[in-house]
C-alpha cells in the first residue's frame, strides 16, 4: 500500500504592494545651514569679483601721469556699475546656495532663505563700511550720507547769516582788522560765500580797508565798518546759501532713492536665486515619498 506523504507549500513569491504616503511639510523648512552657505559664498563671490574690477580698472588706467578728469570721471562711473553687478551676481549665488545644500527646500522656505542671506550680506557691507573698508561700494550706499551732510551745512550757512560771514572773514576782531584785508585769502572767501567774481571782492575789500584805515585807532567805529560791509553782502551770502542748500537737497533726493533701488534690487535677485535652488514641484514632490517595507 503506497503512502503518500504531502509536503507544504511554499509561499508564493509574489509581489506585494507596498504602501507609500505623501509627507507634506507643515511650513516653510528654513536651515540656518543652508542660509550661512549661502553668505559665506556671496561674500567669497564679493571678494572675488571686487579684485577682478580692481585689476581691470588698473590696467584700464594705465599711466597715472596721463589722467584726465574725464578718465577720472569714467573710472568712476564704471566702477559704480562694475559694482552694482557685483552686487548682482554676489547675493543671487548666495540665495541659490542656501537652498541647494538644503534638505528638501520649498518654496516658502526659499523666499525666507533669500531675505536672510540678503540681510546679513547687507549688515556684513554696512560693518565694512563703516569700518572704513568700502570694497568700492561706497560709492552705492554713501551718496545719501554726502549730500545730506551738505544740506545740512548749507541750511546752517543760510541761518547764520552776516554773523557767520564776518567769522569767516576774520573780522570779528577789531584789532586783527587790518591784518586779515591784507590776506589774499580773504577775497577768495568773499568771493565763495557771496558768488562775486574774485575781482569784485578785492575791491570791495581795498575799499574797506581804506575806511578802517582811517578810523583803525578807534575800535569801536572799525566794528561799525565792518558791521556795514558785512552787511551790505548778508542777503548775498543768505541766497547763496539757499541755493546750496537745494542743490544738496536735490542731490539728496536722488540718492536716496538710488539707494533705496539698490537694495530692492538686490533682495529680490537673492530671492530668486533662492527659487532657482529649488526642485521643481514633481522632484519636490517625489523627494517626500517614503517607502515603508
Amino acid at each position: 500500500m503506497a503512502i503518500t506523504t504531502e509536503h507544504p507549500t511554499e509561499p508564493s513569491k509574489e509581489a506585494v504592494p507596498v504602501a507609500a504616503d505623501v509627507v507634506t511639510p507643515l511650513g516653510p523648512r528654513v536651515r540656518w545651514g543652508g542660509v550661512m552657505s549661502g553668505l559665506f559664498v556671496a561674500l567669497g563671490a564679493l571678494m572675488l569679483l571686487t579684485t577682478l574690477g580692481l585689476a581691470i580698472g588698473i590696467t584700464v588706467l594705465g599711466d597715472p601721469r596721463a589722467a584726465t578728469d574725464e578718465t577720472a570721471s569714467g573710472l568712476g562711473i564704471g566702477a559704480g556699475i562694475w559694482a552694482f553687478i557685483t552686487l548682482l551676481v554676489a547675493v543671487f549665488l548666495g540665495g541659490m546656495v542656501s537652498t541647494k545644500v538644503t534638505d528638501r527646500p520649498d518654496r516658502a522656505g526659499a523666499v525666507i532663505h533669500g531675505t536672510l542671506v540678503w540681510v546679513l550680506f547687507m549688515l556684513f557691507l554696512f560693518w565694512l563700511m563703516a569700518s572704513g573698508i568700502s570694497l568700492g561700494l561706497s560709492g552705492l550706499f554713501g551718496v545719501m550720507r554726502t549730500f545730506a551732510q551738505g544740506a545740512t551745512a548749507a541750511g546752517l550757512g543760510a541761518v547764520a547769516g552776516g554773523g557767520d560771514l564776518t567769522q569767516r572773514l576774520g573780522l570779528d576782531d577789531p584789532n586783527q582788522v587790518m591784518a586779515r584785508l591784507d590776506d589774499p585769502q580773504t577775497a577768495s572767501i568773499l568771493a565763495n560765500a557771496t558768488g562775486m567774481p574774485t575781482e569784485e571782492a578785492q575791491a570791495a575789500l581795498k575799499d574797506l580797508r581804506s575806511r578802517v584805515e582811517a578810523t583803525q585807532n578807534d575800535p569801536a567805529q572799525v566794528a561799525a565798518e565792518v558791521r556795514n560791509f558785512v552787511g551790505q553782502y548778508a542777503e548775498r551770502v543768505k541766497q547763496r546759501a539757499m541755493e546750496a542748500a537745494a542743490t544738496a537737497q536735490r542731490g539728496a533726493t536722488i540718492g536716496s532713492w538710488v539707494s533705496f533701488g539698490v537694495m530692492l534690487v538686490t533682495v529680490v535677485v537673492s530671492i530668486a536665486g533662492a527659487m532657482s535652488g529649488t526642485p521643481s514641484f514633481q522632484r519636490w514632490r517625489q523627494s517626500l515619498v517614503r517607502v515603508r517595507g
